[in-house]
């Protein structure tokens, strides 16, 4: 009884091809050669849907694995671009196998190729090479397009970002990002919130447990596609994640291609769709994030301040700073200075000292409305395109270090740039700073506040804490709070005294 020929089919699509390749015509006119041929079509054939053919495709090793292993007779594709777009190499390779395999057969239909033929090799060869020539200049086309869209405010594809929707453009071919009301609001809150001390960590547990989906989830790539949502991942949105998302160039409009900004004669970056918040509000975003001993992305091993009053707190007897100490498990301030013998050396534990000044801090302030700090000029426009500016001079200036950096096309920028400066300089209003109300009281804020903005905010209300001995007769149980002295600012000290 003869045995019977196996056949193992294997078809691929990419993403740029069109419909007369399709998975489904592939897979039917390999079934109908394989009838003629009388071949076991093995089930189900091994596809690779979406994958370029100049990339490693787990199917494609899986075909020549079961041709090597004995598992298949035959290997069929539709044609040879189909089965791989890497050149000679991938034909190396194919060869390698079917030599090793004596009785194997590959056959690309639509070429009229099989490898039994005598010239094989060498037409395999001349078809790779065609191939790989082919992908190549439709990946040159498609950068080249891509680089064109991004200029013109076309929407080049992809994942759509936060905060957008991505539209038919209604002047012309392609599509357009327009503002998405409800992805735009909460990019909007959460900058907001990490202006003012949010950790990106709670922030990350507080979208996740509200069902706000993450940028590349299931369930918001169905939404932007139109299919049905209901069901699908939303994902888990994380401190990196949050990070990288508020921090994004693409809020203010901006389009990197390449690694670098799309950018305008003027050497400013080019705002190629509508912002969803401000140049000022994404400084600020930057700024609360930024590690302040931070470098080029190389974090610096600055050691944390290691309680609530650590750099505060002095000694009332002879002024030295106060050190942070451990007794019997419990962290003290105590003092250090062990030369002075007219020093009493006062300790009290950390926990009763930070209560005192905190209950005094927001006795005088916590009702009052927080505010920021921010500068105005005359024209808010003003304002945020001398902002602008800045940035793009320093990034500029970081740009001429590097050692392949194009100098005249710098300088040319530099001088572009300081030109536009001296000229809205002149033009505009004095600058000058005030008092923003954040939306909340200081309370509000502490409550929201971690270490860090904590210690920010008392460091900013007060010169010092002066902690002094406890006295013989004075219970050594109990807060004690006329032992701790806050040297406040002088405008809470008129608020305090009043």
């Amino acid at each position: 009884m003869t045995k019977p020929i196996r056949a193992v089919l294997y078809v691929r699509i990419s993403a740029s091809d069109d419909d007369s390749t399709s998975i489904a015509r592939q897979e039917a006119d390999l079934r109908e050669i394989a009838a003629r041929e009388g071949w076991d079509v093995i089930e189900p054939p091994l596809v690779d849907d979406g994958i370029s053919g100049r990339k490693a495709r787990a199917n494609a090793t899986e075909a020549l694995r079961m041709i090597a292993d004995g598992e298949a007779d035959v290997l069929a594709v539709w044609k040879f671009d189909r089965w791989t777009r890497q050149g000679l190499s991938a034909v190396g390779v194919l060869a390698d196998t079917l030599k090793d395999a004596p009785g194997s057969l590959f056959v690309s239909l639509r070429d009229g190729l099989r490898s039994d033929q005598p010239a094989f090799g060498i037409i395999a060869s001349v078809l790779a090479e065609v191939a790989k020539m082919e992908a190549e200049n439709t990946s040159a086309r498609v950068r080249s397009s891509i680089s064109h869209l991004k200029t013109v405010g076309r929407f080049h594809g992809g994942v759509v970002p936060f905060g957008y929707d991505a539209i038919p453009n209604p002047d012309g071919p392609g599509r357009v990002l327009v503002l998405n009301a409800a992805e735009a609001a909460i990019v909007r809150e959460i900058a907001e919130r990490l202006c003012r001390g949010e950790s990106t960590t709670k922030l990350a547990l507080d979208l996740t447990a509200r069902g706000v989906p993450t940028v590349r989830s299931d369930y918001r790539r169905a939404l932007k596609t139109g299919r049905p949502a209901e069901g699908l991942d939303r994902g888990h949105w994380l401190g990196g994640t949050i990070q990288k998302t508020w921090t994004s160039a693409h809020l203010l409009g901006y389009v990197l291609h390449r690694g670098e900004y799309v950018r305008g004669e003027d050497g400013l970056r080019l705002r190629v769709w509508p912002a969803v918040i401000d140049f000022e509000t994404r400084e600020r975003v930057l700024a609360r994030l930024r590690n302040p001993g931070t470098t080029e992305g190389k974090r610096s091993r600055r050691k944390r301040a290691a309680r609530l009053l650590s750099g505060l707190a002095f000694c009332a007897g002879c002024g030295a700073r106060m050190h942070i100490g451990m007794s019997r498990g419990v962290p003290m301030y105590a003092c250090p200075n062990d030369l002075d013998r007219r020093c009493e050396r006062p300790r009290m534990t950390a926990a009763n000292a930070e209560r005192i000044v905190v209950e005094r801090f927001l006795a005088i302030v916590g009702s009052h409305p927080e505010l920021e700090i921010v500068q105005l000029v005359g024209d808010p426009g003003v304002s945020e395109e001398l902002a602008e500016i800045e940035a793009g001079l320093r990034e500029a200036s970081t740009e001429l270090l590097r050692d392949d950096a194009d100098s005249a096309a710098l300088f040319a920028r530099i001088g572009a740039l300081k030109a536009r400066r001296a000229e809205l300089s002149s033009a505009s209003a004095e600058i000058r700073e005030v008092g923003r109300p954040t939306g909340r009281t200081y309370a509000e804020a502490w409550d929201a506040a971690e270490l860090d903005e904590r210690r920010r905010l008392l460091g900013s209300a007060m010169d010092h804490v002066a902690i002094r001995k406890l006295r013989p007769e004075e219970p050594r149980k109990g807060l004690h709070r006329d032992r701790v002295a806050i040297v406040w600012a002088d405008e809470l000290a008129e608020v305090e005294a009043a």
